[in-house]
């Protein structure tokens, strides 16, 4: 043993003997409604030690057999100052696994802590952290177990970085997983992070499992996460560790979230609230009087000023000409001048998200009977102030679209034709967006047309179009028409297979409503091929061929796209009836319907 190592252990006993622990305490943060929701206990050894350091410390403790014992002692203390604290939220504690595998560990006594701090096992997680690798995974379930029988919640620290980390989440199935700082640092301007924390996410949240991202330290990190749905954050960015920590974070680091709606990798759609933006700085409902009105002099193109609260909710709005009203008379300064500013405003005034359609709120608009007072609205994301927007843009904006729209839709359908689908399909690459793509064609369409004729014939494209609306989601999926019986469907969701299934299933049930009751008893028609040949045509069916942008990674241009979509829906063809051909790098997924 080295003289520092003997130094080290000698200041371990003094440590152990005396109890000389300090507990910083950081907060946990909700990024969905902006509150604490637990805060992690962090051990420090004396400020004049050399084993002030966590890392030192338990390493010292590991080596001299006496990891067990300090594990406890940090347990035990940081349970007794979070209760003199009491703080209202979670208590997330640190532990070895390697340490709960110990024969003669002593599990009982953290519930015997909490009893004599008067605190119960469902307000604390148990945190593992692998600073050492899991040799036994048995054992490990069988300790995490039995804290769960107990009452108590897992977490499973750093994922990422420790030893076996996606193995441990596997076998342990804990209810938090803390994502390692080194994926959160700079993921704003990394790419591969970025996609990274995304799988994570999506695991997790298929298995019901909560991620708080660590070492959250600067605005763009927090944004990044925020918008990829992390259910927790934790760094400086919100608060130091601190004996007595912050028992609110401050709303400002909330606010302003407008610079964060074109999101980092996903460029949301030009038909949205966003494109109305306008950032006027809001008035806070502690202004008086006075205050408001100076604003309104000094700029006479002001019609509306939105008034917030001190964390960035908005109340309501004031009119211009109802304000100046009152303001500008005789007495209304004098009378009402020192008067918050809450008691003048409109309580009910439009607020929309950020990301809400152009069309819904043109339909909100003009649905309601007192439209013709929303000059201005207020836009909002995830319930904060953004801006505001005027009623003119959105006229604007709406016109703009019926033109492009009416430019380029298919004359049967309405819907998009081959230059915005074409558009979509080159934004979906550049902007690297989630896009499945399903190319649809109705099968045995000439010979039903042949028989039963165009305006029969219309009616089926028509009704088709109907189905398609009826199964994607209106904000998100895209609905084109290439032309005859040929459709493109892009999915920006992950059951895109579902709806698929949906569709089939549809319009297997309009057979009555296109055919005869012969042709439904024969399950076919009788009718000339293209080479003028008497030939028997099953019911009309259809073919779906899906390629899923994901798979091709390398792809560049929509012509790449339209090439594998044509060779999945020759190939979907192939297959009598209703069919889904999904086309992928190495092989085709066949799944007939």
């Amino acid at each position: 043993m080295t003289d520092e190592e003997l130094k080290q252990g000698q200041s371990l006993d003094e440590i152990l003997a005396v109890g000389a622990i300090s507990t910083l305490f950081q907060p946990i943060v909700s990024l969905k409604d902006n509150t604490i929701y637990g805060y992690e206990a962090l051990s420090r050894g004396p400020s004049d030690s050399p084993l002030h350091s966590p890392i030192t410390l338990f390493d010292a403790a590991s080596r001299h057999g006496r990891i067990a014992e300090l594990d406890l002692l940090c347990r035990e203390l940081a349970i007794k100052q979070y209760s003199r604290l009491n703080l209202p939220a979670k208590l997330f504690l640190n532990t070895i696994p390697a340490v709960l595998l110990q024969a003669d560990y002593q599990h009982d006594l953290t519930r015997k802590f909490l009893k004599q701090a008067g605190m119960s096992p469902n307000q604390v997680v148990i945190e593992l952290t692998e600073q050492y690798p899991i040799d036994d995974y048995r054992l490990m379930r069988d300790a995490t177990a039995h804290y769960r029988a107990m009452g108590f919640s897992i977490a499973l620290d750093d994922l990422g970085a420790g030893y076996s980390g996606l193995r441990t989440w596997a076998e342990l199935k804990p209810n938090f997983v803390k994502l390692d700082r080194h994926f959160i640092q700079n993921i704003h301007e990394d790419r591969t992070k970025f996609q990274f924390v995304q799988s994570m996410l999506d695991i997790a949240h298929s298995i019901d499992c909560k991620v708080i991202a660590e070492g959250i330290e600067v605005r763009e990190e927090y944004l990044a996460n925020h918008e990829m749905g992390s259910d927790f954050g934790q760094g400086y960015y919100f608060a130091r560790p601190n004996q007595r920590p912050l028992k609110q974070i401050n709303p400002s680091l909330f606010q302003q979230r407008q610079d964060s709606y074109e999101r980092l990798f996903q460029k949301r759609s030009e038909h949205r609230v966003n494109k109305l933006l306008i950032q006027l700085q809001p008035v806070y409902d502690t202004e008086n009087i006075i205050e408001v009105g100076e604003r309104f002099q000094n700029d006479l193109s002001l019609t509306a000023l939105p008034v917030i609260t001190k964390d960035n909710k908005p109340l309501g709005m004031i009119s211009r000409n109802e304000f100046m009203a009152v303001f500008a008379s005789r007495y209304g300064r004098d009378l009402h001048g020192r008067k918050p500013i809450s008691e003048f405003l409109n309580v009910a005034p439009l607020i929309v998200d950020i990301d809400m359609p152009l069309k819904s709120l043109s339909n909100l608009i003009t649905s309601n009977d007192n439209g013709d007072k929303y000059s201005v609205f207020i836009i909002t994301e995830h319930e904060y102030y953004c801006g505001v927007g005027n009623i003119m843009d959105l006229l604007r904006l709406i016109t703009e679209m019926q033109i492009t729209s009416a430019r380029y839709a298919n004359p049967l359908s309405g819907l998009p034709g081959n230059v915005p689908i074409s558009e979509y399909i080159k934004q979906a690459i550049e902007q690297n967006e989630p896009a499945v793509l399903c190319y649809i064609d109705l099968d045995n369409f000439k010979p039903y047309n042949d028989t039963y004729g165009y305006e029969k014939g219309d009616k089926v494209i028509l009704d088709t179009v109907k189905l398609l609306n009826q199964v994607t989601a209106v904000d998100y999926d895209f609905v084109g028409h290439v032309g005859g019986d040929d459709f493109i469907v892009i999915f920006k969701q992950k059951d895109w297979l579902e709806k698929c299934q949906t569709l089939l299933q549809l319009f297997t049930a309009l057979h009555p409503h296109f055919y005869h009751k012969k042709h439904i008893e024969q399950q076919g028609i009788e009718a000339q091929d293209r080479q003028g040949n008497p030939h028997f045509f099953p019911l009309l069916s259809l073919s779906i061929g899906v390629v899923d942008l994901a798979d091709f990674p390398t792809i560049k241009t929509e012509s790449e796209v339209a090439e594998k979509a044509t060779k999945a829906k020759s190939l979907a063809k192939k297959i009598t009836g209703n069919s889904i051909y999904k086309l992928t790098q190495e092989s085709a997924l066949l799944i007939a319907s």
